[in-house]
């Protein structure tokens, strides 16, 4: 299973595309051992070269993009907010990131929805 948000990306993408990693890699021309090694979370941090040469043939939507573009640069975020974010194409890109940054106190951190619901709040990006 990914350890990271970014390799919970990837990976969901990958599948979604039905290509193995040995497939991806070719396409992709990035090794595939590297691939397998960013989504289960062994590398972290791709240059964005890579980041561009995974995402023209991962095909994702403009949102999903800039968040696998984020996550390259974040590899500490959350993987359940990134799955439940990749599940609900209704959170903004802006909502995500703003949930993403959030530092909690103590011993437990919110659910994803109910993060997210707080943001919302937060950026006003609520429906009236």
């Amino acid at each position: 299973m990914p350890t990271t948000g970014l390799g919970l990306a990837l990976k969901r993408f990958r599948e979604t595309r039905t290509f193995s990693v040995r497939e991806f890699g070719t396409l992709s021309g990035i090794d595939h051992a590297y691939i397998y090694r960013l989504e289960t979370g062994e590398k972290t941090n791709p240059s964005e070269d890579v980041i561009e040469k995974l995402l023209k043939y991962l095909k994702p939507s403009t949102r999903d993009a800039f968040i696998i573009k984020w996550l390259a640069n974040n590899p500490d975020t959350d993987p359940e907010l990134v799955e439940y974010v990749l599940n609900n194409p209704a959170v903004s890109f802006d909502i995500f990131v703003g949930a993403a940054g959030i530092r909690h106190r103590g011993t437990t951190r919110p659910d994803p929805e109910t993060l997210i619901n707080k943001v919302t709040i937060l950026f006003g990006e609520e429906d009236d």
